[in-house]
């Protein structure tokens, strides 16, 4: 959820295009964000001050940088629908890219393999607390946007 809708703001499109960075990084990680920590106020309080989720080292740098600009603290930074599909369309045209991009399925596979290896046991920590379904949190008083240093995005 965008750091503007916990603080109580109206739903945007910016807003979707946070979330959108949020799917892409969970599409390329196969972890869900914020997996081994609880979904708390604590939680919303850290997004509101930058905390975003964990960026795999081996995730493209261009789709770094696309998920990270989707995920401006201030929407009004973040790119449109519009743009985010003209920077996958130039993206499709771009040597080093391709050989970027066809990494992603090596690793995709891997994960599956491992995956499918080991039905009853994940790869990753589910923390007790991270729950995945709606429910009430009271999150008044957020603090305003920030963005976090994106070397801390990283390296957490």
């Amino acid at each position: 959820m965008a750091p503007e809708i916990l603080r109580g703001k109206e739903y945007t499109k910016k807003s979707d295009i946070y979330s959108l960075g949020i799917i892409m990084n969970e599409i390329i990680s196969i972890i869900p964000p914020f997996n081994d920590e609880p979904h708390d106020l604590q939680l919303a309080l850290d997004i509101c001050r930058g905390k975003r989720p964990k960026i795999r080292d081996e995730t493209p740098e261009f789709l770094k940088e696309l998920i990270q600009k989707c995920w401006d603290a201030n929407p009004e930074n973040r790119p449109s629908s519009e743009e985010v599909l003209n920077k996958i369309d130039t993206y499709e045209n771009d040597h080093y890219v391709q050989i970027e991009l066809k990494k992603l399925p090596e690793l995709t596979y891997n994960f599956t393999s491992i995956t499918k290896s080991t039905s009853k046991t994940q790869l990753y920590e589910m923390h007790a607390q991270a729950i995945y379904t709606s429910r009430f949190l009271n999150l008044s008083n957020l603090p305003e946007r920030l963005n976090q240093d994106t070397t801390d995005v990283d390296d957490e």
